[in-house]
């Protein structure tokens, strides 16, 4: 049985392999008029290591030559950073190390997880107590009431207020402006 830890860092390496090849496939694009397109392992390999890609041919073929071309041919026409990085993914995934958590950890948790839901009971007690009835954002009037109670009228618009300018004494210092 393989480790689950050795997964998860085979995963990371994995995952590292795929940005590699994702880096690698925009040397290989250098025909700008094929526009975006995907590069396949085959000639991503051909592209850097030809002679090993011939090599690594002619092994597999000597042990079955159906192995080429029905099993390990149709895997590398898939993007390299494809190839890598869903296997790397799901390594590192399912097979992360799960840590145990401290009683001291568990109760930072616990106190935590209380204070996220502290406002939602605070706003529970308040309604409760008949603090929440009505919109807290809407405008208060109060002070104009007292002022219009007071005889004292608020100018709502220009219209209520002109001045005449004509009647008005020169200011100070005795010039036109």
């Amino acid at each position: 049985m393989i480790p689950r830890r050795f997964l998860f860092y085979l995963g990371w390496a994995l995952l590292l392999a795929a940005f590699a090849a994702g880096a690698a496939e925009a040397l290989v694009r250098t025909d700008p008029s094929r526009g975006l397109s995907l590069v396949s392992a085959h000639d991503l390999w051909y592209r850097f290591w030809p002679g090993k890609l011939v090599v690594a041919e002619i092994k597999v073929e000597r042990l079955s030559p159906a192995l080429w071309s029905d099993v390990v041919r149709p895997l590398l026409e898939i993007p390299a950073w494809m190839l890598t990085g869903i296997p790397g993914a799901l390594m590192t995934w399912f097979c992360r190390p799960v840590r145990q958590m401290t009683p001291d950890e568990e109760q930072d948790m616990r106190e935590r997880e209380e204070s996220f839901f502290l406002y939602d009971a605070l706003a529970e007690q308040a309604i409760a107590d008949g603090h929440g009835h009505g919109d807290d954002m809407a405008p208060d009037h109060g002070f104009q009431q007292l002022l219009e109670e007071g005889g004292i009228t608020v100018v709502d618009s220009e219209v209520d207020f002109e001045i005449d300018t004509l009647d008005m004494p020169p200011p100070p210092g005795g010039g036109d402006r």
